[in-house]
């Protein structure tokens, strides 16, 4: 097994436990601010209905769990789909380095420079 398997498998680990933790979380912030009618709802709903319900709410701390969970659960998808570690636009490899600040990295970082140039600029022009 080569240093970056090693590496893939580490990382791919951390992005499991976080999905396990930010689905936790996600449950439990719900449940806090009584969203929806009983416990039973939140615990029988889909991964995808929670997020939408999460970020429908209009609470800030709630709204970020949902989108850390979508990006997360984007990521544990791209690993059981064998495209891990590529970014979504360029499907380059995106470097280890950026992989171990955030698991859940979608992009390499050209791609992010490329897609925060014409964000900026866009909302600039807004």
């Amino acid at each position: 097994m080569t240093t970056s398997d090693i590496a893939f498998e580490q990382l791919q680990h951390r992005l499991e436990q976080e999905h396990a933790q930010q689905s936790r979380m996600l449950k439990n912030e719900m449940l806090l601010h009584t969203l929806v009618p009983s416990a039973d709802t939140i615990n029988n709903a889909e991964l995808s209905e929670l997020i939408v319900m999460a970020k429908s709410s209009f609470i800030p701390h709630l709204f970020d769990l949902a989108v850390r969970m979508e990006k997360v659960d984007a990521a544990v998808c791209s690993v059981k789909l064998g495209m891990y570690g590529l970014c979504v636009d360029c499907e380059e490899e995106i470097a280890i380095a950026d992989l171990n600040d955030d698991p859940a990295q979608p992009r390499c970082h050209n791609c992010r420079e490329h897609s925060r140039y014409h964000h900026d600029a866009l909302c600039a022009q807004a």
